[in-house]
């Protein structure tokens, strides 16, 4: 009998936890925030929720879970094709600083982001491997999300997504990009897994256009959800530490505002291109190492399933009552 109870013990908690839903809305299994907003947002204030107030990232979340990276960005964005930039640096190599290649986005915008080869540069020990980025209109074309893996020159691309809304209130929509596929303008291997994502902006709450508070900006819950999988962002094993940096562009990815993840100083205005705030048609002058703290956040890959530690105390069991027969 102890046999039969402690096997049915090992089969209960062999059980995996429940993933993450990808609906926008903060999910408990995230923990608490990595990266808090010190900054009052630069590209206005989202109020009333959906509207076209503007842009803010009020925190970030991040975990490792099924095989799978799962990034949570509470705030808004705005539906004006404005661009949330994601950079991953999950293997080695990659760019410390941005080049134009490969070129992607509407009209290669990729070269916008980086004029004669010299781009925006990242903290030191940051390398952007992958490119992730999502926009949306008031329109009816959805929210759009982009992933591009900047060394292989890959891109998988969806031009719409369900659940779009002309009035931008009380919107929320998800979708997916299609494993296997390949976008426009891309070459190179695609996804092997779907990659989810998702936005809620009924968000009133967190950094306004004068305030930022860390309070104000955790007590918000819904925002932009992603999910994709480690096979996707080059395998990265149990112990490897990934980066992002996050931050809210405009559409041609060339004018950086003062909504990055992990924040800038409390006070600082937007970046645009030249680190200061002018326009200059690209973001060779924005440098990241020239303001305090790391303008990135982190997430380890942990061994996986997590229950395996609390089944392995169940073995331990079972032997330990066997011996005692």
């Amino acid at each position: 009998m102890r046999c039969l109870l402690s096997l049915a013990v090992v089969a209960a908690l062999a059980v995996p936890v429940r993933a993450i839903t990808v609906d926008g809305t903060l999910d408990g299994a995230y923990g608490p925030a990595i990266a808090v907003q010190t900054a009052a947002t630069g590209f206005g204030d989202a109020n009333p929720p959906g509207s076209l107030g503007g842009s803010e990232l009020d925190a970030a979340y991040a975990t490792i879970s099924g095989g799978r990276l799962y990034i949570m960005l509470t705030g808004n964005h705005e539906p004006n094709l404005n661009k949330l930039d994601m950079f991953i640096d999950s293997t080695a190599g990659g760019e410390n600083v941005l080049t134009n290649t490969p070129q992607y986005d509407f009209f290669n915008g990729s070269n916008w982001i980086s004029q004669n080869a010299a781009g925006l540069t990242f903290d030191t020990g940051f390398t952007a491997d992958y490119h992730l980025f999502s926009r949306w209109s008031s329109g009816t074309s959805g929210y759009e999300v982009d992933f591009v893996n900047r060394s292989g020159g890959g891109a998988a691309q969806v031009p719409g997504s369900t659940g779009a809304s002309a009035n931008a209130v009380n919107l929320q929509t998800a979708g997916f990009i299609p494993a296997g596929q390949i976008g426009t303008n891309a070459s190179g291997t695609a996804l092997t897994q779907n990659l989810e994502f998702a936005i809620n902006d009924n968000n009133a709450a967190g950094v306004t256009g004068s305030t930022a508070n860390a309070a104000d900006a955790l007590a918000v819950t819904t925002g932009m959800e992603f999910s994709i999988a480690l096979a996707d962002l080059g395998n990265p094993g149990p112990g490897s530490v990934i980066k992002i940096a996050a931050f809210i562009n405009n559409g041609d990815h060339n004018y950086v505002s003062n909504q990055v993840l992990g924040p800038l100083p409390a006070g600082q205005g937007n970046l645009g291109g030249d680190g200061v705030g002018g326009f200059t048609g690209s973001l060779g002058g924005v440098n990241f190492n020239s303001f305090a703290g790391l303008q990135y956040f982190t997430v380890t890959v942990v061994p996986e399933p997590a229950t395996m530690s609390l089944v392995g105390l169940a073995l331990a069991g079972l032997v330990g009552a066997r011996r005692r027969k």
